[in-house]
């Protein structure tokens, strides 16, 4: 095992082109469980289910990054399909995204799960409108709010007590794969040693949005119809 202080001259100072890809694990809070999910064979092709509803969870975080993770529930699984992510872009981008996906796999939608602030009007909007207002009127129909947890280390550990039931496919999510890899505790570089809050970084809303599957199957949110739904005309707007 290498420390902080190591992992720190590797991303920094590497010495080599190894070093300058080497990744220690230390300090990342999935690491158990993406391991297990390898080799067990977990994170391989995960086709779509015809039929099946496609669930979304989102991270709208409260700066410009977005990231949407896509889930069938197909009897004890729940399988990943695809994963959204951008920064700077507008919530039409992420809608026409999956609108775009949905045609192209001829997909039905289930519900949309969006953070407790999504019933939050963000600021500086001219139309005051909060983001569930918003992707409302982009065409999202069945949204639900994932309510906040009190700790976030909480809703951590509900990731990792869910992960063994998870799919994943291996090239639809592959940045979400990256991000739940290296979600990590933030390194206090005076103690040298991690600390129990997450690293703010460019993994940090693909893992948030992840964790909101987490929180809905805990809280009983989650549509656990295992039978195939006949698809509608307008599957975009009602499931």
């Amino acid at each position: 095992e290498f420390s902080g202080q190591e992992e720190m001259m590797w991303q920094e100072y590497p010495s080599t082109p190894a070093e300058a890809f080497q990744v220690s694990k230390q300090g990342c809070y999935y690491t158990v469980q993406m391991t297990a999910a390898r080799k067990q064979g977990r994170i391989t092709t995960v086709p779509l289910m015809p039929g099946y509803p496609v669930n979304s969870f989102w991270d709208i975080g409260s700066g410009d990054g977005c990231a949407v993770w896509l889930h069938q529930h197909v009897g004890t699984q729940h399988r990943f399909v695809r994963f959204f992510e951008g920064w700077g872009e507008p919530y039409g981008y992420f809608v026409k995204a999956m609108q775009d996906w949905a045609s192209e796999n001829n997909a039905v939608w289930g519900r949309h799960y969006l953070p407790h602030d999504g019933n939050h009007v963000r600021q500086g909007m001219d139309n005051n409108a909060t983001p569930r207002e918003m992707l409302e009127k982009l065409g999202l129909r069945n949204i639900e709010i994932v309510p906040r947890i009190n700790e976030l280390q909480q809703g951590i550990q509900l990731v990792r007590d869910t992960m063994g039931q998870c799919w994943f496919d291996e090239a639809g999510c592959k940045e979400g794969i990256d991000h739940l890899d290296m979600y990590r505790k933030r390194f206090n570089a005076t103690t040298q040693t991690f600390t129990d809050e997450p690293l703010k970084d460019v993994h940090t809303e693909g893992a948030d949005s992840f964790r909101q599957f987490a929180q809905a199957l805990h809280g009983g949110m989650l549509n656990t119809a295992k039978r195939p739904t006949k698809k509608r005309s307008d599957s975009w707007r009602t499931a």
